[in-house]
């Protein structure tokens, strides 16, 4: 995955950073939140996040003086920040531009305008959207992650999955455990049951790709509730990794 997919997110709204994770990772990108303004020194000093996407307002002093700091040490200085602005006053606009800030978004902007702005970004540090792929999850075989099939009888039966991403799944068989619903590419599987440890959600998926025992799909048609629980148990995992390879 190319560094420009990689941003750093700071909002005091816990509603506002879930959002705005779900958002990116749909997109492609793989953020990360912190809650407190002080956590995020550490994650940019590390050059591991070239992007920082901050919420800011007239009361948020401690996100301006972060910022100016930012934009004056010498190890953060090449990171982009990207301001998402509620009710700004000119005053606001004017702090932020001295302190070297100049990539703003209105919060009551649409999601696009959002998604471009970072889009650009992203692509300056050579992350070009056809080349960026889902932040994917691998599953051990031990944990027995399932998809439940759906077949033409009306019953379930189950398929392992061996990896997980916001686009879909990669599913896989043995030769003694073929799945009884016989997997052709561009054939959609209807509400089937994705069973992974704290993840259960029901999605129809279509076949993009068909292997020796290996077969992929794609999401198809997920609402809001259930993107939320296959963002969350995919950002809990990433997380995850991400501490235990430290």
């Amino acid at each position: 995955m190319a560094i420009g997919s990689k941003i750093l997110i700071h909002s005091i709204d816990a509603v506002e950073s879930e959002r705005l994770i779900r958002l990116l990772m749909y997109q492609k990108f793989l953020p990360k939140a912190v809650e407190s303004i002080a956590y995020a020194t550490q994650a940019l000093v590390s050059g591991e996040y070239p992007i920082f996407l901050c919420a800011y307002s007239t009361e948020s002093n401690d996100v301006l003086d972060f910022l100016k700091f930012m934009r004056q040490d010498s190890q953060m200085r090449s990171v982009t920040p990207i301001v998402i602005l509620s009710k700004p006053t000119q005053e606001n606009i004017t702090n932020l531009i001295k302190v070297g800030c100049s990539n703003f978004v209105l919060q009551s902007a649409g999601q696009q305008i959002l998604i471009n702005k970072v889009e650009a970004i992203a692509e300056s540090f050579g992350d070009i959207r056809d080349k960026r792929q889902f932040a994917r999850i691998e599953i051990p075989e031990y944990e027995n992650a399932q998809l439940l099939i759906t077949a033409r009888n009306g019953n379930k039966y189950p398929v392992r999955v061996s990896n997980v991403s916001m686009g879909g799944l990669q599913l896989v068989w043995s030769p003694e455990k073929i799945p009884v619903q016989r997997m052709i590419a561009g054939d959609v599987l209807v509400n089937c049951l994705l069973i992974a440890k704290s993840l259960d959600l029901y999605a129809d998926l279509r076949i993009i790709s068909v292997f020796n025992y290996k077969a992929g799909v794609q999401f198809m048609g997920l609402n809001e509730e259930r993107q939320g629980k296959l963002c969350n148990f995919i950002y809990d995992r990433l997380l995850a990794e991400n501490v235990s390879s430290k």
